[in-house]
């Protein structure tokens, strides 16, 4: 009987355990898509909370590593290759703000830093050859400097870690895992000469999984 509690168990785990290793690197990687996303719009908050003069610092530092940078102006870089125009707000850049920066001659390129930019201001981009970066060639620019501040601007305060590991162990894609623990103990409870075991922790398994569906935390 001990026996056969025992390899119920270790057949509901090794069940469990099969499905959480072979869907590991898919949610891995969207866990670090949904990462990275929520990294660049703390970073783009964080830059639209700056005030003018600290966020031409910061990306004098940024540029700095790559070339000799020098401030222009407020919100203005230049170095030998190009003119850098700092946008970075919550506002979208308009075309105004185009025409603004279309009036310094010169001949190098003119790369515009923003958050948002309408639709009118985009193609007054495109007819006076003024290159855009936003959020994710920004994003890119400071990590690869590695330059992410420690601490963003305007970010929430910390949840309770031990609330965020109650949130992951309750969440409702690890139905799935008992779930399927659940119905391959059901189903070996067909071919075991102790089915009744199997039969009691496989619905144990099943009621834990619908629980966890209906109640848990939305992921």
């Amino acid at each position: 009987m001990p026996v056969a509690i025992l390899l119920s168990l270790v057949c509901g785990g090794i069940a469990a355990f099969g499905v959480g290793a072979l869907s590991q690197n898919k949610r891995k990687r969207l866990f670090l898509q949904r990462e990275e996303e929520t990294q660049k719009s703390k970073l783009l908050t964080h830059l639209s909370l700056l005030s003018d003069a600290k966020k031409t610092a910061f990306f004098l530092s940024v540029f700095s590593q790559q070339n000799a940078t020098q401030r222009f102006g407020p919100l203005k870089l230049t170095n030998a290759e190009a003119f850098y125009f700092l946008k970075l707000r919550f506002a979208p850049v308009t075309a105004d703000d185009i025409a603004g920066i279309s009036r310094l001659k010169t001949s190098k390129q003119k790369i515009l830093l923003c958050n948002l930019i309408d639709e009118d201001a985009k193609r007054l981009c495109e007819r006076l050859n003024i290159r855009i970066w936003t959020g994710n060639e920004i994003y890119s620019l400071i990590k690869s400097a590695n330059a992410l501040p420690e601490r963003f601007l305007g970010e929430p305060t910390p949840q309770n870690k031990r609330k965020i590991r109650l949130r992951a162990c309750f969440s409702k894609r690890n139905s799935r895992r008992f779930l399927v623990g659940g119905c391959l103990l059901l189903l070996s409870s067909l071919i075991t000469p102790f089915p009744y075991y199997y039969l009691v922790f496989g619905s144990v398994l099943l009621l834990t999984a619908i629980v966890i569906r209906i109640f848990g935390y939305a992921d």
